[in-house]
C-alpha cells in the first residue's frame, strides 16, 4: 500500500505543472515569457525555411526539433522535481518534519522514478 501511495504522490507532483495551469500558485518568469516571444518571431522564418529545404533535410530538422522539446521537456521535469527534493530537505533542515524512513523511502523513489522515466 506504501509504494502505490508513493507512485500515485510522484506522478501528481510530476504532472501538477502540465495539468493544472490556472491555479493561482503558478509562477511564470519574465525571462521566460521574453524567450517565447523571440521564438515566436523566429517561427516566421523558420517555416520559410523549411519550405526550401530538401524533404530529407526538412525530415531531419523536423526530428532535431522534436527531440529537442521532449529533451527540454525532461530537463524541465527533472529541475521541478529537483525543487521538491530540496524543499523536502530544507524542511527537514528547519525541524519542520522529521526525518523518517517514509519520506527517505519518497525521496529515493522520486529519485529513481526520475532517472527511469
Amino acid at each position: 500500500m506504501e509504494n502505490e501511495v508513493m507512485e500515485k504522490l510522484v506522478l501528481f507532483l510530476q504532472n501538477l505543472r502540465c495539468e493544472n495551469v490556472n491555479r493561482e500558485t503558478l509562477v511564470h518568469l519574465a525571462g521566460c515569457k521574453r524567450e517565447k516571444e523571440g521564438l515566436r518571431n523566429l517561427r516566421t522564418g523558420y517555416e520559410e525555411l523549411k519550405e526550401r529545404m530538401s524533404v530529407s533535410d526538412k525530415d531531419l530538422l523536423e526530428k532535431y526539433m522534436e527531440q529537442a522539446e521532449r529533451v527540454a521537456f525532461e530537463e524541465q521535469q527533472e529541475v521541478y522535481l529537483q525543487g521538491i527534493m530540496d524543499a523536502f530537505q530544507v524542511l527537514e533542515g528547519l525541524g519542520v518534519i522529521r526525518a523518517s524512513e517514509k519520506i527517505e523511502n519518497l525521496i529515493k523513489h522520486i529519485e529513481n522514478d526520475s532517472f527511469n522515466s
